[in-house]
């Protein structure tokens, strides 16, 4: 058995597809498996994952038809023999010594799950650490403890500067594999629910005892504009919406009570945020950009929100853009997400 399971989807990534793969086999961890998931790709990448494993032992290579991330993952884990699994996106890369650390990590503590930091760079050869990052060593072994990060992983509570405090990929952790085969634990489909990551870590978390976080920056996030987040959608409102309602399910399920409210819903105000500023900074005409605003605010669910939740106590600026929203002010709104 491998200490650890590396499970790659791969999708039309033939340009960083090498380096990636060569910051897993250059691990100083030597005794790991590498999964790459070749989900239906249509360039030149089924024949490079081929051509590693030919090369190397250490490497299954899984194809199937094109499914998105989220499948391409779970095929990934039901092939995975590792003691611990965890995720690269195959235009990413790892630290070198990123899966030693983390495996001396969890030796030592017995934790169910370490997540650790990451740092953004794009092909201009810029980098930066977000400042949603990890800040301090921590550990949650409590039950309580466990459900406060879980609701911290969703948004903060509306006073609270920034959206989130803690942002945590899948491929910025290290997870018991015990777990996720006793309680069938899989992604969703981000092209159903968006923020696979987010759903993943909290069906996981339902069933942990021992959680670690540390802060070290052993992960490189490729700001990539063909990829998932970066590409423009005009259902995105929408989409984020879906993901609200389901989220908000899960919590009373779970008895998460008007704090799993509150922070449902300041992530949802916060993804329509975001939604709505990629889309007016878009290329697209004005004409357009104006038209699917008032598609946006119009959307009935925006008044619900404003009576159950206090949105007047979020920073100015985030307050300004639900009001304007709300109210239905499609100028001001344009402006503000201008800025």
């Amino acid at each position: 058995m491998a200490k650890i399971s590396i499970i790659v989807p791969i999708y039309n990534v033939e340009k960083y597809l090498p380096s990636c793969i060569d910051s897993l086999l250059n691990q100083t961890l030597k005794d790991i498996e590498i999964i790459l998931v070749n989900d239906g790709s249509p360039d030149n990448c089924p024949a490079i994952c081929d051509k590693y494993a030919n090369q190397d032992q250490r490497i299954k290579v899984v194809h199937k038809q094109n499914e998105g991330l989220g499948y391409a993952r779970n095929s990934g884990i039901e092939v995975a023999i590792g003691e611990y699994i965890t995720f690269v996106d195959s235009d990413d890369y790892v630290e070198l010594n990123t899966y030693q650390k983390l495996y001396a990590e969890v030796m030592d503590t017995k934790a169910d799950i370490v997540f650790f930091n990451f740092r953004r760079f794009d092909d201009h050869g810029n980098t930066w650490v977000d400042t949603s990052t990890l800040k301090n060593e921590m550990r949650y072994q409590t039950k309580e403890d466990i459900r406060n990060l879980m609701l911290d992983m969703i948004a903060n509570p509306p006073k609270a500067p920034n959206d989130r405090n803690i942002q945590v990929s899948s491929c910025c952790a290290l997870y018991r594999h015990e777990p996720i085969k006793e309680y069938m634990i899989r992604f969703k489909s981000e092209r159903e629910l968006i923020s696979e990551d987010l759903l993943f870590n909290f069906d996981y978390l339902l069933h942990a005892s021992d959680v670690m976080a540390i802060p070290d920056v052993l992960y490189n996030y490729r700001t990539n504009p063909t990829s998932l987040t970066s590409i423009l959608r005009q259902d995105r409102i929408k989409k984020n919406h879906f993901l609200y309602q389901y989220i908000i399910k899960l919590l009373n399920m779970n008895d998460f009570g008007i704090e799993g409210y509150l922070r449902a819903t300041r992530l949802f105000i916060g993804y329509t945020r975001f939604g709505i500023r990629q889309y007016i900074h878009s290329s697209l005409p004005k004409k357009e950009k104006m038209k699917w605003l008032m598609e946006v605010i119009n959307y009935n669910y925006w008044k619900e929100i404003a009576d159950t939740y206090p949105y007047k106590k979020l920073p100015l600026k985030y307050a300004l853009h639900f009001h304007f929203l709300f109210k239905g002010y499609r100028r001001l709104l344009y402006y503000l997400s201008k800025l």
